[in-house]
């Protein structure tokens, strides 16, 4: 029989490394895309102005990466949380990470004084930061949360019952 004191670290340490690895991904995949956006299709990347008094702004590389990976982090930390708190982390996970998505591609789609090209650039480097993280992130969250699972076994069964 498995010891699952020795496994148990094991298996954090290599899901912590995955998702790790699953935000640097992010990153590198919204890097790439800006890269091919400037260099391939001629562009210079801006993000939109939003108020009145608000002007399009440079988006340089730097800054994607900076962005793209604190959602990465943002979204793990949410993560944590689902895994804490849901009877099935996975299928709340995939719902959240899709609708965070949805709601942050309203960012390039609104605002002004963006070229066309620029809101496509910038939604491409929405989407590839969401497909790489939405599947890594579900596949190293567990189906059923255990903790769940034992809450439900202390109501039915008190500690103190004879």
């Amino acid at each position: 029989m498995p010891d699952n004191s020795t496994t148990l670290p094991a298996a954090r340490r290599h899901q912590a490394r995955t998702r790790l690895v699953a935000t640097t991904g992010a990153v590198a995949a919204a890097v790439a895309v800006w890269l091919a956006a400037r260099y391939g299709a001629g562009l210079h990347p801006h993000t939109p102005g939003f108020g009145w008094a608000q002007r399009p702004a440079a988006l340089p590389p730097g800054i994607a990466a900076v962005l793209s990976a604190a959602a990465s982090l943002l979204a793990w930390a949410a993560l944590t949380l689902i895994e804490r708190t849901a009877r099935h982390p996975r299928r709340v996970r995939v719902i959240t990470g899709l609708i965070a998505l949805a709601v942050l591609l309203s960012a390039p789609l609104s605002g002004y004084g963006v070229t066309g090209t620029d809101r496509l650039a910038l939604i491409c480097m929405h989407l590839a930061v969401g497909a790489v993280l939405v599947p890594a992130y579900a596949l190293t969250t567990p189906r059923v949360s255990s903790a769940g699972d034992d809450s439900m076994k202390s109501e039915r069964n008190p500690p103190f019952s004879d």
